[in-house]
């Protein structure tokens, strides 16, 4: 970590000695006056991305807007190498409107010439906004914008040609967050051992060993899954939800939970008396057999011996850490739309302390080796697959399936589908469905398990990271989308009417 962070100083200092940044702070204070203007700003192309950053400005920090070549000014500037001279742009809907709105600032005139570099190409924009006399940029400010961008042109041509040099400080400022949140991913009291044999799935991590030929996390003893498969034998009273991991694991643990409470009148001894949904109350069999002792496996089958007891797994179905399945042990199965599981699972794992993923790890990589499933607990397409066509050992009427949107956007539905698969005899009083439903929101479980985080292992605060159901869009380049979509395509061939990835695989049909 404190490598890290003296890297990132050095090439802090390399850059700021770049930029010239004197110059830069003298443009920002003069230009505006001799323009008559409230602000102005200087951009630099990333042609790598098709970004122009914002360097240097009046009232904002370096790189704190950037803008896309295709639907802003600045783009169009650079786009076709002339200027953009623009009025009326309160009424107008654009870029510089949404711009405006993080900055609380309205835009109503704008000027843009570009910065050519030395080859003649160009390589950045100057912009200066609002006349203070309200009236339209002329030809004259144009003249005088246009000089000012030669004269600096120098100083942003060393900028656009050092680009990798500020790359590659992103990089580092992205790899220091992860580390750090590393050293705070587990709350205290709650760390893992991990077991050997341990090796590295991947050259950028992935610390694993490997289960009928699947990657295991390191702090599964193999042991312990091999004890389970032989001795455990599942009761009546079980109920267990399979989930690969992070479609909605902790949100599905929510709901039954609570709706257990609801139902049983549990005794105090029963761990999840109190709402708890960390280890103690709902375990993982193989973790909790690996991390603690037989005599624990124990106490937990006996403090919930006439009650509902609630376990969760990650594994592929056919990999069920146990001996035998009774006919009235249940399963409920939580799936996610596979380019969301795939942003969620990248940020998870990055930032796991126990699993050695390269912090530099990028998202594009990532999700080539999510396509090919050679991952945690296999691949999430076939994981999928074969839940909802489960093995010999499983009967439909044992299983509930449910979708993370529906968890997310139709939370009464939710409650009820639940209900009727766990307790069909009983009824669910409005006044407590609601509140259910209520309790499942993003904020209300994230400030709960915060104040109140019972055996819950990690820390909330890092690892409740969005809540919705696209947060993905802002994060999945389209290349990504793209292979995601094909690999569903491929792997869930034949279940194009299946009720729970019919809808899926209709968005990305076409892509």
């Amino acid at each position: 970590m404190q490598r890290v962070v003296v890297r990132r100083q050095e090439l802090a200092q390399r850059w700021d000695a770049l930029r010239n940044n004197d110059l830069l702070q003298l443009l920002v204070v003069t230009l505006p006056n001799l323009l008559r203007a409230e602000r102005c700003g200087v951009f630099v192309l990333d042609p790598d991305t098709d970004e122009l950053w914002l360097e240097a400005g009046t009232k904002v920090v370096q790189r704190q807007i950037c803008a896309d070549l295709e639907g802003s000014m600045v783009g169009e500037c650079v786009i076709t190498g002339s200027c953009v001279n623009r009025s009326g742009l309160e009424i107008l809907e654009g870029a510089h409107q949404k711009a405006g709105e993080a900055l609380s600032y309205k835009v109503s005139t704008a000027i843009t010439v570009p910065i050519h570099g030395d080859a003649l190409e160009v390589v950045g924009a100057l912009q200066v906004l609002n006349r203070i006399d309200g009236q339209p940029f002329s030809a004259a400010d144009q003249t005088q914008l246009e000089a000012v961008a030669n004269a600096i042109q120098p100083s942003v041509q060393v900028m656009y040609a050092s680009r990798a040099l500020q790359q590659r400080s992103l990089k580092l400022d992205h790899t220091i967050e992860v580390l750090r949140d590393r050293l705070e991913a587990l709350r205290p009291g709650h760390s893992f051992r991990t077991f050997e044999p341990a090796l590295l799935a991947h050259e950028e991590g992935f610390l694993h060993h490997r289960w009928n030929g699947r990657c295991y996390p390191p702090f599964i003893d193999y042991r312990a899954t091999e004890h389970l498969t032989k001795t455990w034998d599942t009761q009546p009273n079980d109920v267990l939800l399979a989930t690969h991991q992070k479609v909605g694991t902790h949100l599905a643990k929510k709901y039954l939970v609570e709706l257990v409470r609801a139902n049983v009148d549990l005794p105090g001894r029963h761990p999840m008396v109190d709402g708890d949904i960390g280890h103690g109350a709902m375990p993982w069999p193989e973790v909790l057999l690996s991390q603690e002792t037989p005599a624990d496996w124990q106490r937990f089958q006996a403090a919930t011996s006439d009650c509902p007891r609630l376990w969760y797994l990650h594994c592929a179905v056919d990999d069920l850490p146990c001996r035998r399945i009774h006919p009235q042990t249940r399963f409920v199965v939580a799936i996610r739309d596979p380019r969301a599981a795939l942003v969620s699972q990248y940020f998870f794992w990055v930032r796991h302390p126990l699993l050695q993923v390269d912090p530099e790890l990028e998202l594009d990589r990532f999700a080539e080796l999510f396509v090919q499933g050679d991952l945690y607990f296999g691949s999430y397409f076939r994981h999928i697959r074969g839940w909802l066509t489960p093995e010999p050992r499983l009967q439909a009427s044992q299983i509930c399936a449910l979708r993370y949107e529906d968890m997310v956007e139709r939370k009464a539905e939710t409650v009820e589908q639940l209900q009727q698969f766990l307790f069909p005899s009983a009824t669910l009083e409005p006044e407590r469905a609601a509140a259910i439903a209520a309790g499942t929101e993003f904020q209300a479980m994230k400030q709960g398990i915060t104040a109140n985080p019972g055996s819950f292992h990690l820390n909330p605060k890092l690892y409740f990271r969005a809540g919705t159901t696209d947060n993905w869009r802002q994060h999945l380049s389209h290349r990504a989308e793209a292979l995601v979509a094909k690999a569903a395509r491929e792997q869930w061939a034949g279940m194009e009417t299946h009720p729970l990835l019919a809808g899926y695989l209709e968005e990305l049909a076409d892509l």
